[in-house]
């Protein structure tokens, strides 16, 4: 018997690891797949160059909209991811009897936030033909900005969105008393009856 859930026991957590490289990998995946979306899609603002790659971005609504188009792709990523993440673990705990909620929680956060990062710096890199333009023009010429993201604090919107997401469904989940792979209560014994002896009491 101590064997048999020995085995279990392993086939457990070997279960729960695949499920989380397989997770920790397509939400990476999913980053790397957005960074060309994001350089695609943001535009460009123009810029005086003020010499050796330095400029001055000026206060057009052009200048923010980069970072705009970054916290709304990112923002709605987390969402899907946060859905989806759930939703797997959801149907895998309610086939194997196994809550998976808070590992495949963790490794979907890291996920999430390294996905934030490769949507950065793919974005970044695919602009590196703008940025050279940039960095030799002349004091003084107006070129077209390249691509960037100065508030880096923007990189938490992707996992923070993904854990309120998970945390949403977790507590929608919870209300409805229907987490998978979670045990429930054993019923307290009920007492025996006394047995009838046939004697009366005065």
């Amino acid at each position: 018997m101590k064997a048999e859930r020995a085995r279990a026991g392993d086939s457990g957590v070997a279960r729960a690891l695949i499920v989380a490289v397989c997770v920790f990998g397509a939400v990476a995946l999913l980053g790397a797949l957005l960074g060309p979306l994001w350089w695609w899609l943001a535009p460009r603002p123009e810029v005086t160059a003020l010499g050796e790659g330095e400029i001055f971005p000026g206060t057009s609504e052009e200048s923010f909209a980069g970072e705009g188009y970054f916290v709304v792709i990112t923002a709605v990523a987390g969402m899907i991811t946060g859905y989806l993440c759930y939703m797997a673990q959801f149907t895998l705990a309610d086939r194997r009897l196994q809550d998976l909620r808070l590992p495949l929680l963790l490794v979907s956060t890291v996920a999430a936030a390294v996905a934030a990062i490769l949507v950065w710096r793919i974005g970044i890199a695919l602009d590196a033909p703008a940025r050279e333009i940039v960095r030799t023009a002349d004091p003084g010429d107006t070129v077209m900005g390249a691509l960037r993201l100065q508030a880096t604090a923007f990189l938490v919107v992707w996992p923070f969105v993904h854990v309120l997401q998970y945390g949403l469904l977790d507590g929608v989940s919870l209300l409805r008393s229907d987490q998978p792979g979670v045990p429930e209560p054993e019923p307290a014994p009920i007492a025996a009856p006394e047995p009838d002896t046939g004697e009366r009491r005065d």
